[in-house]
């Protein structure tokens, strides 16, 4: 019996002490969970779309700057991506390529584009330069708006061939001009 007490007395030794630091840890937390709270706030849709569309363009000169860095060229970063990636659906067609174009520029804050003329076989379209804006302080990532430029056409140039549409495009100023075509 005088082990069982001397036991017991061990135990509310210890547990004596630990509940003490926990009482006081419970108290310190409790105090502290006033006075510091991180506010979370949802971001808008249009705040989420304009991060979106400036994330991809920075992948793209990521992409580029990391190409030249291995001694690559815009243009071989251009045929690797469109190897990995195609334009539409399936549909081979070219009214999803032009929704899909329109879906692009129009994502851009500031973003326009618009249909000059349509056949059944040849659509030219027209839009800004929405992501030129990016590049208003010189080079982004050591890229030039150039070399963005000839990278984003050149791989939806490559695109397009792989599902029988010509592309091809023209700088007029702020404006592109663009041309799809089906092939022959």
């Amino acid at each position: 019996m005088e082990k069982f007490f001397g036991g017991l007395l061990c135990i509310t030794l210890l547990l004596i002490p630990n509940n003490v630091f926990c009482q006081e840890t419970k108290k310190a937390l409790a105090r502290d969970s006033t006075y510091v709270k991180i506010q979370l706030k949802d971001a808008t849709v249009e705040q989420k779309e304009r991060y979106a569309v400036w994330r991809t363009d920075y992948y793209i000169c990521t992409g580029i700057a990391y190409a030249k860095s291995v001694g690559q060229t815009v243009d071989d970063f251009a045929v690797f991506v469109a190897g990995k990636h195609n334009l539409g659906n399936g549909d081979n067609g070219l009214p999803p390529v032009v929704k899909l174009f329109h879906f692009v520029f129009e994502s851009y804050p500031n973003g326009q584009f618009d249909i000059i003329s349509e056949t059944d076989s040849v659509v030219t379209m027209k839009s800004n330069r929405p992501y030129s804006a990016s590049f208003n302080e010189g080079p982004v990532l050591g890229v030039t708006l150039d070399e963005f430029e000839r990278f984003l056409y050149q791989h939806i140039r490559i695109m397009a061939s792989n599902i029988g549409i010509d592309f091809a495009y023209h700088n007029e100023g702020d404006s592109m001009i663009f041309t799809l075509a089906k092939q022959k």
